[in-house]
């Protein structure tokens, strides 16, 4: 029961936020927008087919669990996007997500330092050679390129 519970709950709020993606995404200029919407559409619709899935699995069951099984856990996280994207601007994306990912990670209970450190380097690599590397687009200034770093 929970995973269809889980199902219900992330696939909504995958849809939400590549609902507000793309939202955001139709305000960029037009060779922009084509690859975040080329991706966020799509999450869009696979994350309703998963909600939609998991809430007529519950209805088969009769199931009806609360919405969030743990809402500390649900705004501690709120609260750590909401610090991220704070942090964006003084510190860069870079920078921001080598400390939230790591710090959320640590909050939500997870506490193996090498996958944690792992992940946190794969997807800062990734972001890197996709964004910068491959797409030529600027994230958001690193701090240390603002205080005079190279």
């Amino acid at each position: 029961m929970k995973s269809i519970h889980n199902d219900v709950v992330l696939g909504t709020g995958v849809a939400i936020l590549a609902a507000l993606g793309i939202h955001r995404a139709l305000g960029f200029g037009a060779d922009a927008r084509v690859f975040p919407l080329l991706i966020l559409g799509p999450t869009v619709v696979l994350g309703l087919v998963i909600a939609i899935r998991g809430h007529l699995k519950q209805r088969r069951t009769g199931d009806s669990p609360d919405f969030f099984a743990s809402p500390g856990r649900f705004a501690l996280v709120a609260i750590g996007m909401a610090l991220a994207l704070v942090g964006l601007r003084y510190l860069g994306f870079l920078t921001t997500s080598a400390v939230t990912i790591p710090v959320l990670a640590a909050a939500l209970g997870y506490r193996r330092p090498l996958p944690i450190l792992a992940t946190t380097a794969g997807f800062i690599a990734m972001v890197y050679i996709v964004f910068i590397q491959i797409l030529s687009r600027p994230l958001p200034a690193e701090i240390w390129t603002r205080l005079g770093g190279s």
